[in-house]
């Protein structure tokens, strides 16, 4: 999870801490920082929804035992004796619907805990191991490519021509072939760290997913390589592999390709 001065993107939108002066310049900083945040807010509605759940059921229980205690009161004028009013002493059982709302209020909050701590893990999660993970996926995508074999994230680097972040201002069908023509207006360069406001490259049109004018996305293209091997789109999934890309980089300057 991506850091400026000391402040941790996933954290801060935890604890929805007021951020740096300057945070919010850093591209990469402020990715994750919206991207766990969205996260967060999903949390906190899954506990509001519960929350009234969990009102709505005391409300509806309160008259019921109102009701309840006002007949025993007509049936029972005098002084209650032990066990509930029931003859010898012996303490009653609890009625079915005094057990069945027991069990669903247990069951709710049962839920609330376990949102809370499966949400509050998963955000850990992607802020502490995506970069392993996603190092895993740029792996598979290389593996896969008929002109490659394994390499780890620094090597994927290393051998890439272009990793860069933008959005999608143009798609052009290029005649003649099944392919388009990518014009990608960059905010963000991992590799090299410089370059043009804009870049083009090709694609092909049975990709899964197809970009779009109007996508953000980030591009990864290998050295001998026209078209892109890694194009990711979607706000969590672009910083998952932000995520191991940044971690990789430091690593990966100066090392030679190996293919």
């Amino acid at each position: 999870m991506a850091e400026y001065e000391g402040v941790d993107a996933l954290l801060a939108a935890i604890t929805d801490a007021e951020l740096p002066e300057g945070a919010r310049d850093d591209v990469v900083f402020m990715a994750e920082h919206r991207s766990a945040a969205a996260d967060v807010d999903v949390l906190r509605e899954q506990l509001v929804v519960i929350g009234d759940a969990l009102a709505d059921a005391g409300r509806t229980a309160e008259p019921a035992r109102g009701a309840r205690s006002s007949r025993g009161a007509k049936r029972f004028p005098g002084p209650r004796r032990s066990g509930d009013g029931r003859p010898g002493g012996t303490p009653g059982k609890r009625s079915g619907y005094r057990r069945a709302f027991a069990v669903g209020v247990g069951t709710l909050a049962a839920a609330a805990v376990a949102s809370v701590v499966v949400g509050l893990g998963w955000l850990v999660t992607q802020g502490g191991a995506g970069g392993v993970d996603k190092t895993n996926s740029a792996d598979a995508k290389v593996q896969n490519s008929d002109d490659s074999g394994s390499l780890s994230a620094p090597g994927y680097i290393a051998c890439s021509r272009l990793i860069a972040e933008g959005t999608v201002t143009k798609v052009a069908a290029v005649p003649g072939t099944a392919r388009d023509r990518i014009t990608l207006d960059v905010f963000h360069y991992y590799k090299p760290a410089r370059g043009e406001k804009e870049v083009t490259f090709l694609m092909d049109q049975d990709v899964d997913p197809r970009l779009h004018r109007g996508d953000e996305v980030l591009v990864a293209i290998q050295r001998r390589a026209s078209t892109p091997d890694i194009w990711t789109t979607g706000e969590q999934q672009i910083a998952r592999d932000r995520s191991w890309i940044v971690k990789a980089l430091p690593e990966a300057r100066g090392m030679r390709c190996e293919q």
